[in-house]
């Protein structure tokens, strides 16, 4: 297979990654040796004064190594890979003449580094552009030279946490870091890296009031202790990038790179490293796995009806992608407070870099909100985020019925209501799906798109593809009571507030589940959901599974006190700025003053592993796979555990 192209135009050559029968570039063994061939070739042109490095994908410029080969190599062969990658960089950085890399797309991982090897990075300003070291969410680190090379391009200050956070940055935002030299439009991209190339060998960059043994020293104790709060020591990858980058600062390019070789070999025999791969490959599958034979339908103009957390979210995120939306809400009140907080997201996206103020301008634009009747005949898909009250959303649905073309999809974002009971408030009840995103919306990776027996082929199609094109995961689930994420989860909550009101410590049921790899204790989530929200969400599955599932009394009585968390500033705990303590009226409601349980952190995830079985079982969802990856991200279930079901097959009840 031939993988690069090469082409001489006077006193500069263009070298081009285009690889044969692919819609992306990556690196594996092939294509590095084909690499540092016409590397040995390239250094032997004494006519040549530069070489453009550029990429003929439409969308990616070198998407890193193939993780199907790294995850498979063990020992000898995964050292000789890395060694081969580290030295063929290195004949990159060591050529005679000026290198530039004009980045197009994705340029990520071993995309990155290949880029660290030249001697100036330009990229394009399109959306497809994205540029960083993620290895780290992987569990391992950059090998091929990216731990060593970034701290000398930046200093080790900056580049610590991008490298230990696995950060992929928009193009604006990898400039302002000093990952790229410069950003320009998509059609000037290669003629403006081309001036570079008369900027000569970049001069080599020295920090030294950085990169001493003691501003060394006091870098990476700080970013030491803050990744210690971040993980509690769970992720091996991070601690390890972090050991070699501030090792490697302070020594040769060849001796961060034997600490990269040394690393990412023992790295890749842990188990968290495997189900971190694991997952990454899940998500993989989640963005093309065909469930069903079926042409999906295009979609545009959409609609939302709600402008609530949930509504507003979704109206944003949709406009945020290309689609005109109309919100549509009865209170102007509400319409105005999801309008503000549509204006607040697009603001904090153009901070962070990933919108233009243009681009900011003109997704607000594509939002209609209306508190009165429109026409919704051009509606493709209309996405219902009411009040979680079932005879509401009936009233909805009938009126979108009779309100929109026969074919216009009809989804709700209810996160446990019975779908099928709203296929009556419908004509054409094969179009009616469910789309229930998450919240923080513009956060939350995973949509469970939910069949319900009437669900078409074709409509089931078109709503997996709308959900990868908003650049989303798709997972399918069965119309039944919770779904998948929320029935998997309630029971867990369910558990913890039982152990509460017994009378453990709060902060000792929050505290073992951040030991056990949660992003945050089930009583503090309580809080978060809401205790209204999670007493509702549990009477529902109650009354499906009358003879395994209860509420907690002290859950109703809270509520009926006011006490309905983090929203109310008190549930479980008390909310006063940023201080958390324990809630005196929700310890007055605790029956004894109960030690914890030696196991309370395995107790508790049993009661996730043991519902996710009932569901695998059930055929709530079509595989294991599905159900674990739902779980982390859904939930942020632990992500090096592998998820409820690959922790039920090495610890079982």
């Amino acid at each position: 297979m031939n993988h690069l192209h090469f082409q001489q135009h006077g006193d500069h050559g263009v070298l081009t990654f285009d690889r044969e029968g692919s819609s992306a570039n990556l690196f594996d063994r092939q294509a590095l040796v084909e690499l540092s061939d016409k590397l040995d070739a390239l250094s032997a042109h004494p006519e040549l004064k530069g070489l453009l490095i550029r990429s003929a994908k439409p969308s990616i410029f070198i998407a890193g190594a193939d993780l199907k080969i790294l995850s498979s190599a063990e020992g000898d062969d995964l050292r000789d890979l890395i060694e081969l990658g580290q030295a063929t960089f290195q004949k990159l950085a060591r050529l005679p003449y000026v290198t530039v890399a004009a980045i197009h797309g994705a340029c990520v991982g071993g995309g990155y580094e290949l880029a660290l090897a030249c001697d100036w990075r330009i990229a394009s300003d399109a959306p497809a552009t994205r540029i960083g070291l993620p290895e780290t969410q992987l569990g391992i680190l950059p090998a091929w030279g990216g731990t060593t090379r970034l701290p000398r391009l930046i200093g080790l200050a900056k580049a610590l946490p991008l490298i230990l956070g696995g950060k992929v940055l928009t193009a604006g935002a990898a400039r302002a870091k000093g990952l790229v030299d410069a950003v320009v439009p998509r059609e000037n991209l290669e003629s403006h890296a081309l001036t570079w190339l008369d900027r000569g060998k970049r001069p080599p960059a020295h920090h030294p009031l950085l990169h001493n043994p003691l501003s060394v020293s006091l870098i990476g104790t700080k970013a030491r202790k803050a990744l210690q709060e971040k993980t509690r020591g769970l992720y091996p990858g991070p601690a390890a990038a972090l050991d070699v980058a501030t090792k490697g600062c302070q020594r040769s390019l060849e001796h961060g790179f034997d600490l990269e070789k040394e690393a990412i070999l023992r790295l890749s025999t842990l188990p968290q490293t495997h189900q971190l791969l694991r997952l990454f490959f899940l998500q993989e599958r989640a963005k093309k796995h065909q469930l069903v034979d079926a042409d999906p339908r295009p979609v545009g103009n959409c609609a939302v009806v709600g402008a609530g957390v949930m509504g507003a979210g979704i109206a944003y995120w949709l406009s945020a992608r290309g689609h005109p939306v109309i919100m549509r809400d009865l209170d102007p009140t509400a319409l105005a407070r999801g309008m503000k907080a549509i204006h607040k997201n697009y603001d904090e996206a153009r901070k962070r870099r990933v919108f233009t103020a243009t681009e900011a301008a003109r997704g607000i634009d594509r939002i209609q909100p209306s508190a009165v009747p429109v026409p919704l005949d051009r509606c493709d898909l209309v996405i219902e985020a009411a009040v979680e009250r079932l005879d509401i959303k009936q009233q909805v649905f009938a009126d979108l019925s009779a309100r929109t073309r026969h074919d216009t999809i009809l989804a709700t974002n209810t996160s446990a209501l019975p779908i099928h009971e709203l296929a009556g408030s419908i004509t054409h009840p094969e179009r009616l799906v469910g789309l229930h995103f998450f919240n923080p919306v513009h956060r939350m990776q995973l949509v469970e798109v939910v069949r319900t027996a009437a669900t078409s082929d074709v409509t089931l199609a078109t709503a997996i593809a709308f959900v990868r094109k908003l650049g989303k995961l798709p997972v399918v689930v069965r119309d039944s009571p919770g779904f998948l994420v929320n029935r998997i989860l309630m029971p867990y909550l369910v558990a913890a507030a039982k152990l509460f009101e017994e009378g453990v410590d709060p902060k000792e049921i929050d505290g073992a589940m951040l030991d056990f790899g949660m992003p945050m204790g089930p009583i503090r989530l309580l809080d978060e959901v809401g205790l209204d929200v999670a007493a509702h969400v549990a009477t529902t599955l109650a009354e499906a599974f009358p003879d395994r599932m209860t509420v907690p009394d002290l859950l109703g009585k809270l509520v009926a006190d006011g006490h309905s968390g983090r929203k109310a500033k008190s549930g479980f705990y008390i909310y006063d700025g940023n201080s958390i303590s324990p809630n005196p009226a929700a310890v007055a409601l605790q029956t004894d003053e109960a030690p914890a349980p030696a196991d309370l952190a395995a107790r508790l995830a049993q009661a996730m592993s043991h519902e996710a079985r009932l569901c695998l079982d059930e055929g709530v969802a079509e595989t294991a796979d599905d159900i674990d990856l739902a779980m982390v991200l859904g939930t942020g279930y632990a992500p090096f555990r592998g998820g409820p079901l690959q922790y039920e097959l090495t610890h079982p009840s």
